[in-house]
Parts: C-alpha cells; structure tokens; sequence
C-alpha cells in the first residue's frame, strides 16, 4: 500500500467537523482495495477488524480538521496534499490524517501476517469539537489496548493534562456611551476578574506539569462602541491535572468574579443517528509509567521513556471502554492547527511500520497473559 498517496487523498477529501464524510469515502475505498470490509456505525466512523480472539489492540484516530484560515497565507494549498521536499503539506497532515492513513498501511502489512487476535481500525468523528465519534464508539469496545495516532514525531506517550472551558457573564444596562451614568457598564467588573485571574492558584502534577489558567476571549453585546453594553463575557481555558476537581476549580473562580454568573457550558452535537450532549470539561489521561504493555512497547520501539501531550485528545474516552490508550503519531504537534501543517514522507512511512510492530507485540503479550 502506497502511505503517501493515501494521506494525499485524505488531506484532498475536506472534512471539517460535521462533515467528514468525504474523507470516510476515501478510507472505506482505500480499505476495500485492501481487501477489508469497512462499515460504518451510527455516528459515521469508520471500522473494520482483522483476525480472530479474545484480545484486541485498536489502531485509531480523527478524520476531522480544524478551518485552514486565510488560504493565502499557506506556502501551498491547504487541500491540495503537495508533496515539497519531502513533506506531504496541507491541512490535517499532521492532525491527523497522516496518522491514519499510516494506520492503514499497518493493518494491509499486519494482514500478510496475521498476528494473535485481533486488530481493529478505527477512524472517528468530531474529535476536535469534543470527541463525539470516541465516546460513541467507546460504548461498545472491547480492546485491550489502543494506539492512537496524534502527532508525537513517532514517539510513544502516555497522557495529558485535562481542559475545563469556563465562562463569566457580567450583566449591564444599555445607555448612550455619551451618558454611561444612565446604565450600568459590566467592563470594569470583567477586568478585575481578568486582573484576579492573573494570581489565581494552580496546580502541579509531577508527571505532567503545572495545570494552566488562560484566558482566551473577551467580548461585550451590543458589539457597538457607542454603546455601554448590556453583556460582557469572559472565556478562561483551564487545563487541569490529575488530583484538581472541576467543580472546586469553578467555585474559586466563583470567588472572585464579584456579581458574575460563571459556569461552564454544555454542548449538543450530532452526527449520523448520533446526538450527544455533554459539559466542556475534557478528563486528563495518564498511562502509569510502570505499566506492562506500555513497558514492552517501549522495548520494542528502542525508546526509553514515553512523553506526554500539551494537548487533549479522546484518550480519556477511550479508556472509559477499558483499554489501556497509549500514543504515537507521525508529524511535529506545534505544526497542527497553523498554516505551516506538513509532515515528512520518511516520518509517514516510520509511523506505518511502528503501528504494526506495536500491534503484533501488544497482542503476543496479551495472548501470552491470556
């Protein structure tokens, strides 16, 4: 199987959150040349096993991507999937369709050779708008152990901080902006949040560091500037570590947003026959440094140690199923997301060859436990 073109296709096949089903079409294509039997579930992931057995290791990632932004701004077209020396170029070429596409070079080598057990591929929806298709899919999952595929320059890891999305309302009382005595402005109240919010107390985990507390938007209605606003809000992305409740982290937050209601939204997505509705707060994920199938993909990857993301991920749905979700992905994770989005063909076709490596020792340890 040829990693890179089917990467190409994939970055060619927009599909932004809500709408992967272009590059769904491209992957049940691709595994069918294969000689597999695609299907697609209720919430439009795609699916397909290889072999038989009580254990199951789960090769997995997002088809969706993140907007491109200004089109110009890009030294090659975001959809086009450019190959320029030696990097595949474009948007989701890192996150993370390099990744799956890699995954499905896997699952064709892993097919030559059957391995014990079972290999399930995996390709979800709406991971970047809150992971609808994981925490579907989890529901129903029976695997030991997964890989998933975000970026890590092939690099195995084990874990991430949590993110909490929190929200501060200020009321206020509309006036002419030439006669502000007449209402009420809620701006100066939000800055002394902000203001507070610089000192405010977080914490930190040995293995994943200091949690965070940003604020990322801040907003008035009317959007007019002669008018005194009758709203103004504030967004504050916390990431969050092992050993922090939510809930507490809110109250403080509480504490020191004087009149405001602060709170943290809820979400309603859909997808297919799927409807989901659940709170912004996104679970930390960490894999025990200690723990046995992590230690033999070490050692048969040569690598010492695991990292860990600065980003969140569905790992933490995935392990709700029961799997032990470890981590490795072609591609730079400081390139997702920007208009600089490319990874290197050698990296594609490391990552091809490490996730089938992986698998067949994953699943000798596991029928060895068996």
């Amino acid at each position: 199987m040829n990693v890179l073109k089917t990467a190409a296709r994939l970055i060619q096949a927009e599909s932004p959150s809500g709408g992967e089903a272009p590059a769904a079409r491209v992957l049940m294509e691709e595994a069918r040349a294969l000689g597999f039997a695609p299907e697609l579930d209720d919430a439009g992931n795609v699916e397909f096993v290889l072999g038989e057995g009580e254990a199951e290791v789960l090769l997995t990632g997002h088809m969706d991507v993140v907007p491109a932004g200004d089109e110009a701004e890009w030294p090659h077209p975001p959809f086009a999937g450019r190959v320029v020396d030696g990097e595949l170029w474009g948007r989701g070429a890192v996150d993370m369709k390099g990744a799956l596409a890699a995954m499905l070079g896997a699952m064709a080598d892993l097919a030559a050779d059957p391995p014990p057990g079972r290999v399930r591929f995996l390709a979800v929806v709406q991971e970047e708008v809150g992971g609808l298709g994981s925490r579907f899919a989890a529901q129903r999952l029976s695997a030991d152990v997964a890989i998933l595929g975000e970026p890590s320059r092939n690099r195995l890891m084990r874990g991430h901080r949590g993110r909490l999305e929190v929200w501060a309302d200020y009321e206020g009382r509309l006036a002419h902006a030439a006669r502000p005595e007449l209402g009420h402005n809620p701006l100066p109240e939000l800055g002394r949040f902000l203001a507070a919010l610089e000192a405010f107390e977080t914490a930190e985990h040995p293995e994943l560091g200091p949690a965070s507390c940003t604020p990322t938007f801040v907003g008035s209605r009317p959007e007019a500037t002669n008018v005194v606003p009758g709203l103004a809000q504030v967004c504050v992305d916390y990431r969050f570590v092992p050993g922090e409740d939510p809930d507490a982290i809110l109250e403080r937050m509480r504490l020191i947003a004087g009149d405001a209601s602060v709170y943290v939204p809820e979400i309603l997505r859909s997808s297919g026959e799927v409807e989901m509705r659940y709170p912004m707060v996104f679970p930390p994920h960490l894999v025990p440094a200690d723990h046995p199938l992590l230690a033999a993909a070490l050692a048969e990857l040569g690598q010492e140690e695991a990292g860990v993301w600065w980003f969140t991920t569905d790992a933490p749905y995935l392990a709700a199923s029961g799997a032990v979700v470890l981590g490795l992905g072609p591609g730079d994770p400081e390139l997702a997301h920007t208009t600089q989005e490319r990874v290197a063909v050698r990296e594609l076709e490391e990552a091809a060859a490490l996730y089938a490596r992986l698998a067949r020792r994953l699943l000798e340890v596991l029928h060895g436990q068996a």
